[in-house]
């Protein structure tokens, strides 16, 4: 790993005690100190080790320009650029979730990055649909690096203990499967009814979304029978018991660890949660998620490099944003899936748990809705699923005010 100057070794210090101590206002005191032609990029944690090694190959081969690294973390990163892009006093470079650029653009807070894109740094290399999802009237506001998306993950164990051969593919299959691994202390799967509204209605809207529903300017444009048909899946399996109501106490980290335990045999999830099946040597396998009649339809969700209008070094800003896009650097720094096909030939991408994500993503994905008429609306949704499955509302009254929620 390339070492950091004297200098901004001693800055990462005094940013990591002022960011415990004052949160937002860590920027102005680093701004102070920092040398003032220098890209000043804010980092979050998980990045922070291999971004230092990045810096300084970005360094040596552009001499003409020097970058200060600020760390941030990922409850504190919102709220943080928030606070920048409002007062205008930003960093040059920003990793942030894609979910929220459409907020910061609708601002006019973002600088256009659409001229980073080009011969090597090619659109049509990217997720399909993800830079078109970033790009708004004929402007491109993020260059993304990190990419992920739910697929199945199951307990081949259990399977071949109830003599099932294959994992579903179908939603029948699904069901039927579901209710074959249900016995004992063994459900056939769960939903994250507890936790952060967003890890429910993620499931929903695969669902849905793989049965009609369509994504038109950020926000979902449900139809009566593909939010009927999620919420009679999600519902139903718990008033019939193959999901068990204990899903009413579950969040996605309960969720896994009765997976672990092998109590849950199959549910959708991302891959830190086969990652850590891997890491405790538990019974893991994956596959696509299944749809109506085949591989259903996933959304995708990361993180990308913003630049704020208000950047002081616009123009090595971009420099350093073509190099992070390079593949083999996309593919160092995320440790989901990288933003771009041709970074997925790391042999970290390939293994036998992760191919089904790398097919689910390139074949049978799209980027998750970002417009913030949503994100306010989820937790909403969320109530509604969880009406249904307790009962209160038919799916067909749930589909119909999930649908005025969503046209509000």
């Amino acid at each position: 790993m390339a070492m950091m100057p004297r200098t901004r070794a001693l800055l990462g210090v005094v940013v990591a005690a002022v960011v415990l101590l004052a949160g937002t206002t860590a920027y102005s005191i680093v701004q102070g100190g920092s040398r003032g032609n220098a890209v000043t990029w804010w980092v979050p944690d998980w990045d922070y080790r291999k971004a230092v090694e990045l810096v300084g190959e970005f360094e040596q081969q552009h001499p003409d320009v020097k970058v200060d690294l600020v760390q941030t973390t990922g409850n504190t990163v919102a709220k943080r650029t928030s606070v920048a892009l409002d007062s205008g006093n930003a960093p040059d470079v920003i990793t942030e979730s894609l979910s929220r650029v459409r907020s910061y653009a609708s601002k006019g807070q973002l600088a256009d990055v659409s001229d980073v894109y080009g011969p090597q740094v090619p659109a049509a290399d990217f997720a399909p649909g993800l830079v078109d999802s970033l790009t708004f009237d004929a402007r491109t506001y993020a260059v993304p690096y990190r990419w992920a998306t739910n697929a199945l993950i199951y307990n081949p164990r259990l399977f071949e203990e109830a003599g099932i051969d294959t994992p579903p593919r179908t939603w029948a299959e699904f069901v039927s499967v579901a209710k074959r691994l249900t016995r004992g202390d063994v459900v056939g799967t769960a939903w994250p009814m507890q936790g952060d509204p967003n890890d429910l209605t993620l499931r929903f809207l695969d669902f849905a979304l793989s049965d009609g529903t369509t994504i038109d300017d950020g926000m979902p444009r449900f139809t009566q029978g593909s939010a009927e048909s999620a919420l009679k899946l999600i519902g139903g399996s718990i008033r019939e018991g193959w999901a068990g109501r204990s899903s009413f106490e579950l969040d996605n980290t309960g969720i896994r660890e009765l997976f672990l335990q092998g109590r849950v045999a199959m549910y959708p999830a991302g891959v830190f949660d086969v990652d850590t099946a891997v890491e405790k040597k538990a019974d893991v396998a994956t596959a696509l998620l299944p749809g109506p009649d085949g591989p259903g339809t996933a959304q995708g969700v990361g993180w990308g490099y913003i630049i704020p209008k208000a950047a002081r070094q616009p123009d090595a800003a971009k420099k350093l944003v073509a190099f992070l896009a390079e593949p083999r650097n996309m593919a160092g720094l995320t440790v989901t899936f990288p933003a771009r096909t041709s970074a997925s030939k790391d042999a970290k991408f390939t293994t036998p748990q992760r191919r089904p994500f790398a097919q689910q993503l390139a074949q049978h994905s799209l980027p998750a809705p970002n417009s913030p008429r949503w994100a306010a609306t989820v937790p909403a949704v969320r109530d509604a699923i969880q009406e249904v499955a307790l009962g209160r509302l038919t799916p067909a009254e749930g589909a119909a005010q999930i649908q005025k929620l969503a046209a509000r």
